[in-house]
């Protein structure tokens, strides 16, 4: 593992509820050299055109939210699980 990505999703239901679920995601050492993630801003441009091509379904369950709903993802901190090294946003 070599970083991990801690974002929320604020999804709007046709503006009658705003919840909010905040999930992770791991990305490998394999992968981050796959992609070349070499500091934790290569990482937040690449998680967040990776979330924007990716279902949802692929980070939370989505099993009980409408198809209707809208959604916007917010990442709040990147970290390097190798260095200890850390970006908040």
């Amino acid at each position: 593992m070599r970083y991990i990505v801690n974002f929320q999703i604020k999804i709007k239901d046709d503006g009658i509820s705003n919840e909010t679920i905040r999930s992770s995601y791991t990305i490998s050492e394999k992968d981050s050299e796959k992609y070349n993630l070499l500091n934790i801003n290569n990482v937040e441009d690449w998680f967040t055109s990776f979330f924007k091509q990716t279902p949802l379904d692929h980070f939370i369950d989505t099993e009980k939210i409408s198809k209707k709903a809208h959604f916007e993802m917010k990442i709040g901190r990147i970290t390097n699980a190798i260095s200890g090294e850390y970006k908040t946003f």
